[in-house]
């Protein structure tokens, strides 16, 4: 595929979105998946910048220089995937920190994005998990442990690769 074709239909996509929100009929419109490129290139030549981008995010994908242009440009950067589909509850250190602190897999990864301020967007269909998915405000994961989730990051992506998208 032609790199400016690409281009030039996300282009074409914001703006319809920006006609969209000056209308009223849109609140607030936002990304998925950009990467740091995209999201420059987007503020660049927007009209109205992004509220939100939506991005794969867990202690082995930490997104860094991403979170730092969505800081940079005030837009909320909030993750999905936040337990790599499902993988990562069964990982030896999130495992241990688990049982350190006495809760869930699950409620120490999403934890985790929460601490650093990252909204997260936990996906299940059980009524006990999403309770429990809900439970992260009544405990604090130590520095050390925190650390030793970020070390996790070797920029694996469980989900797809958005930087093979030019």
């Amino acid at each position: 595929p032609n790199e400016y074709l690409i281009a030039g239909n996300r282009a074409e996509s914001w703006a319809a979105l920006e006609e969209l929100h000056v209308q009223g009929k849109l609140k607030a419109i936002g990304v998925s998946n950009y990467t740091p490129a995209h999201m420059r290139e987007l503020i660049q030549s927007c009209k109205i910048p992004p509220a939100v981008l939506q991005v794969e995010f867990h202690p082995r994908l930490c997104q860094t220089e991403l979170r730092k242009v969505c800081e940079e440009y005030e837009v909320c950067f909030q993750a999905y995937s936040s337990l790599g589909k499902g993988e990562l509850v069964t990982d030896s250190v999130v495992l241990e920190v688990s049982k350190n602190c006495e809760r869930t897999p699950a409620q120490v990864l999403l934890r985790w994005a929460v601490q650093q301020g990252v909204p997260v967007l936990p996906k299940s269909s059980n009524p006990d998990r999403i309770k429990d998915n809900a439970r992260l405000f009544d405990f604090t994961l130590s520095d050390t442990d925190m650390d030793r989730l970020s070390a996790l990051d070797c920029e694996h992506k469980y989900c797809w690769d958005p930087s093979e998208v030019v």
